[in-house]
């Protein structure tokens, strides 16, 4: 049952960073915005790494279906890093847009 309650959390935090990225996620960057390690897409797009965020929760639910422990567990900690740092991204938004591609 706390598995399922992790997964519906990770889930909604998604959502709602997604709702509260649109109006930002097809701004490029001139500079990457993350971390290869934390995100592996090369765009610089917003939108990628809420689309690579996705891929990992459904990785994460495929891993949980199959009772796989050490990739539950890497994928939820990739998974809730990937999203505090979109969320930092989004909240620091207004000082990097000296770094805008357009």
């Amino acid at each position: 049952m706390k598995t399922a309650m992790l997964l519906q959390t990770l889930e909604n935090q998604l959502n709602r960073l997604r709702q509260h990225c649109a109006p930002l996620a097809h701004h490029t960057t001139l500079s990457a915005r993350f971390d290869r390690h934390l995100f592996h897409t090369r765009s610089t797009l917003l939108q990628a790494c809420l689309d690579e965020a996705d891929d990992n929760l459904t990785a994460l639910r495929r891993a949980v279906e199959q009772q796989q422990l050490p990739q539950i567990t890497w994928l939820a900690e990739h998974l809730a890093s990937q999203l505090e740092a979109i969320s930092r991204e989004t909240a620091s938004w207004s000082l990097r847009e000296w770094d805008s591609a357009s």
